[in-house]
């Protein structure tokens, strides 16, 4: 008997849960002083405002404040890369390439303007959660520049698009500005950083350019699905094509279907997204017996078994 769809038409696609990567969320529980243990390091943008909120009750300025509480463990990738490259410039660059690889939320974008080069802050997030994005990663990013040149930096310029305090940002500010950008002179941009090391820019940047793929190539239904899966396994559940179908309102088969439309299988995707959190926890220092557990794997040989099927595969699903 041919299995039937149970939906007879296109349901309204569900809303896409987004998700902030990295320690972001548990620093903020850290300031909290909060001792909940947490499973996961994505924190979707419901639960990421709600932490801040609470944060801002205790420190109205706490946008500016917060990357104060990150330690060199805290930092994403990209913060690390950017103390590898040549100069502020490379810096720069590695920052507005790699950005969606942070944050769901999160465009930037390069503009050349005369001798100066700007980096536009695009957060898809609503106030205040945009707000408190955009002050932590402005401080993040002249703080990281500072450390990684030993010079008092400070951008040419800067503009916001909501009331921002100044301190962090030089004396040229606009607030109330129909864009949020860093200007960044010429003899900044030339600086160049105390620990630069160009075998480690290549070798990230190689890692960090597979991601990008990897993230642009999951779209329509392969990424739901894709988020799915995550979700699940930051939960401790082992995600089956049943369950993830139930979730997005489709059978087994037609969203066995709808994956082929875009050549994954449902064991390439759950492969695809097990790897990227396996490089990920590899990067938070995790042992590999608790990675096996992360993702889902009832002992650590077959974690193991799997790992080579993705190397030999070339980890490309």
């Amino acid at each position: 008997m041919r299995e039937k769809d149970r939906n007879t038409r296109e349901v309204a696609k569900p809303v896409a849960q987004r998700y902030h990567r990295g320690l972001l969320g548990q620093v903020l529980e850290r300031y909290l002083s909060s001792h909940r243990a947490r499973r996961h390091c994505d924190y979707s943008l419901v639960e990421l405002e709600h932490l801040w909120l609470e944060a801002a009750s205790l420190e109205p300025a706490i946008g500016l404040q917060l990357f104060g509480q990150f330690s060199p463990q805290d930092w994403h990738v990209i913060a690390h890369l950017a103390q590898f490259c040549a100069d502020v410039r490379q810096a720069v660059l590695c920052w507005v390439r790699y950005a969606p690889l942070a944050a769901d939320t999160d465009t930037f974008r390069l503009l050349e303007e005369g001798d100066s080069v700007a980096v536009e802050l695009v957060i898809d997030a609503p106030e205040p959660l945009s707000r408190y994005l955009l002050e932590h990663y402005c401080v993040m990013a002249v703080t990281q520049l500072r450390r990684g040149t030993g010079c008092a930096i400070e951008p040419v310029r800067a503009c916001f698009t909501h009331a921002q305090y100044s301190q962090w940002f030089g004396e040229r500010i606009e607030f109330g500005s129909s864009h949020n950008r860093l200007y960044f002179a010429a003899e900044t941009l030339a600086l160049p950083l105390l620990g630069r090391h160009a075998g480690l820019v290549e070798l990230l940047s190689l890692e960090l350019d597979r991601r990008l793929a990897r993230l642009r190539q999951l779209s329509g239904w392969a990424a739901r699905a894709a988020g799915i899966v995550r979700r699940m396994l930051e939960r401790g559940e082992v995600p089956a094509l049943e369950s993830v179908a139930d979730q997005l309102h489709q059978s087994p088969r037609t969203l066995r279907r709808r994956l082929a439309e875009q050549d994954l299988g449902f064991r390439e995707l759950l492969d695809q997204v097990r790897k990227e959190l396996e490089q990920h926890l590899e990067l938070q220092g995790e042992s590999r017996t608790r990675i096996a557990e992360r993702l889902g794997y009832g002992d650590l040989a077959a974690y193991l078994n799997a790992r080579k099927r993705w190397n030999a595969s070339g980890g490309e699903q």
